[in-house]
């Protein structure tokens, strides 16, 4: 039996995965999460082999998670959602070491499939996101870095606090940092992300996935 934990900020949506996934005799859903700092509450109490994970999430998003995971629990598998199947996303999933990622977009059946594959060892792109990743191994010398892979966690975690409209003194009230820390990761986000305004970082967070409008 494979153990399940599903992670996405609608309620539906959770729904919709656990009736999913429950109606197949080999799986079980352990848990279920609505942001990002649930994941890694829930990991540490019930060990789900799988983590299905929505990238858009409030408080901490899926690619921050999937970071923290790696670090922390590098034996479970991390299945990614997403509505987007382009470039960047791929790219800071690939290098974040997502082993699957799912277009939300695609057969609901894909979930069962890339969960079936990951804990069998391999991994699971959808047809959409594998030839995008076929197309950047054959034209590695167009592909520039996507920018969000630079960033430590620490300037992730305040990016997605700030995309969410936090001012910075919520922002260290909520990470337990100083206003001059969130200050300096503020700075030093704006200038790895080449943008000019705070406002800019709220931009780049709704472009790339990270918060939904």
């Amino acid at each position: 039996m494979t153990t399940v934990l599903v992670a996405d900020d609608h309620g539906i949506v959770r729904e919709g995965l656990r009736r999913l996934l429950e109606a197949e005799s080999d799986l079980q859903v352990t848990g279920e999460a609505r942001d990002g700092r649930e994941v890694l509450q829930q990991v540490e109490e019930h060990k789900p082999q799988v983590v299905v994970l929505d990238i858009s999430m409030p408080r901490l998003g899926g690619l921050e998670t999937l970071e923290r995971l790696r670090t922390n629990h590098p034996d479970v598998k991390v299945i990614l959602l997403s509505v987007h199947g382009d470039a960047p996303f791929i790219q800071s999933a690939i290098s974040l070491g997502a082993d699957g990622y799912v277009l939300k977009d695609g057969r609901a059946a894909e979930i069962v499939t890339a969960i079936r594959a990951v804990t069998k060892g391999g991994s699971y792109f959808s047809p959409v996101v594998a030839r995008e990743i076929v197309e950047q191994l054959r034209t590695p010398e167009t592909q520039s870095p996507e920018p969000f892979s630079v960033l430590s966690q620490r300037e992730r975690e305040v990016l997605h606090l700030i995309a969410e409209g936090m001012s910075a003194k919520e922002v260290a009230g909520e990470l337990s940092i100083s206003t001059k820390t969130v200050e300096a990761h503020r700075t030093s986000l704006m200038r790895k992300l080449g943008v000019r305004k705070a406002t800019e970082l709220v931009r780049y967070a709704l472009r790339h996935g990270l918060i939904e409008p």
